[in-house]
């Protein structure tokens, strides 16, 4: 692997180390010496172990490669989607342009495909071309994982999206249901909250009542749990607009409508207020 040779040795100096008691333990003078004049090292053990012992980061000091790169993106992509900002998302995908999945390692190619998939679905409402992705994508997840999840999600969230509705998107959301049996709620990535979102107004729709209630808590425990707001609000409206039609209960519409109010996120709000009318709820 590359590395960034001249930074390692500031960072060896700065320990006021010798590259002889540097690599003491770990490695061979020489290997050190090819770190910092050829910039290579062929063992990431051996490099990560010098690192540790230099007290810096590991990938500050690699020479950043096309998967790194596409990593950093799509991190940035996931943030914008798991803030509602889809359309933003596809244009940020599109300025780095179409990859050849071939050259990528398995998962970051599911999470790749996964993306371009959903972005343009929910940013684009580019529905037949989002369904291509997510389908290539579900077609190399070897493996049930949090992504393999969330392809299923959005295969189905396409489906109502696009207009066909329950019927197709059945399925894929009974499907969910089974898989995330196999998995720790305790173990679970906040991304995944849209996902019970999802499944929550699935349930409501065939008026299992409790059913959603019980899901939307479930991501709300999520967004507790890693200290984050995933779809903390649609979570709050869903769970709200559950126990209304399950027993009446309308404390959730006001934590849901004052935490919407406070993060100012006026789509939810929107729908709050609408309900709150309809149903005659008070703050």
């Amino acid at each position: 692997m590359e590395i960034l040779g001249n930074k390692f040795r500031e960072a060896r100096k700065r320990k006021r180390l010798s590259q002889t008691a540097l690599a003491a333990g770990i490695c061979t003078q020489a290997t050190v010496s090819k770190i910092e004049n050829k910039n290579r090292c062929e063992s990431l053990d051996i490099f990560y172990s010098l690192c540790t012992k230099l007290d810096i980061l590991v990938e500050e000091y690699l020479v950043e490669n096309e998967e790194q790169e596409l990593t950093k993106i799509l991190d940035d992509v996931e943030y914008l989607c798991n803030n509602n900002k889809c359309k933003e998302a596809f244009e940020l995908l599109e300025c780095y342009g179409d990859k050849d999945v071939v050259n990528l390692s398995n998962d970051l190619a599911v999470r790749y495909l996964y993306y371009k998939g959903r972005t343009s679905s929910n940013g684009m409402s580019y529905y037949k071309q989002g369904l291509a992705y997510l389908n290539q994508a579900k077609s190399l997840s070897k493996k049930t994982s949090v992504y393999s999840l969330l392809i299923e999600n959005a295969i189905a969230a396409t489906y109502m999206l696009n207009g066909e509705g329950l019927k197709k998107a059945q399925l894929h959301f009974e499907r969910i249901n089974q898989m995330l049996q196999e998995f720790s709620e305790e173990l679970l990535p906040p991304i995944i909250c849209g996902l019970y979102y999802n499944l929550a107004k699935y349930f409501s729709e065939l008026k299992e009542y409790q059913k959603s209630i019980d899901l939307c808590n479930a991501g709300i425990r999520i967004n507790k749990r890693t200290n984050s707001n995933v779809y903390l609000v649609f979570l709050l409206y869903e769970k709200a607009y559950n126990e209304f039609y399950l027993d009446g209960t309308e404390e959730g519409y006001r934590i849901a409508y004052y935490m919407s109010e406070f993060i100012n996120h006026e789509y939810i709000l929107g729908c709050i207020k609408k309900d709150m009318n309809k149903y005659n709820i008070e703050l």
